[in-house]
């Protein structure tokens, strides 16, 4: 990977020799430690641009393309971030909340205090839904092991 400073100034000359204002050149570079192919990708844009006369100030585009970067990453690290949780949820429902009774036990474990979906309200449809569908299993299973105790009683009664 190139240094920032042999970058800019590979950069200056492809912009018509002009050097960037510091505090332009310091924004880039701070985009550029974090994802520097995609500022390198940003910079043969903004040269191009700049090239067919499209653009007069390449600096402040390039600084505006570089920063919508970091804003495109950090959402979708947000979006990473909340489908997680949400998968997270779905497979406690789907191993431990379809054996609640009820949905306001479920709506408290997930949206409660400490709950893992407590930031994330609109998903509750959602896991309400995947509950509902999920709680006649568990219903089963209680049944079974409800069935299996008495059975148990009555072989210990019978001996």
């Amino acid at each position: 990977m190139i240094e920032w400073e042999d970058l800019a100034y590979q950069t200056a000359e492809r912009f018509g020799g002009t050097m960037p204002h510091p505090e332009t050149a310091a924004a880039i570079a701070n985009v550029y430690a974090k994802a520097p192919t995609a500022v390198a990708k940003a910079i043969d844009r903004t040269a191009a641009d700049y090239e067919t006369g499209s653009i007069r100030s390449p600096w402040g585009v390039l600084k505006s393309r570089v920063q919508q970067i970091t804003i495109t990453k950090t959402s979708n690290a947000r979006a990473n971030d909340n489908e997680k949780a949400v998968q997270r949820a779905e497979q406690w429902i789907r191993n431990a909340g379809l054996h609640y009774d009820r949905w306001d036990e479920i709506h408290d474990e997930l949206y409660g205090d400490r709950g893992k979906l407590r930031d994330h309200p609109a998903t509750e449809p959602r896991m309400r839904e995947l509950w509902h569908d999920l709680r006649p299993l568990g219903e089963q299973v209680e049944h079974e092991a409800i069935q299996r105790g008495l059975r148990y009683q009555a072989q210990k009664a019978a001996k």
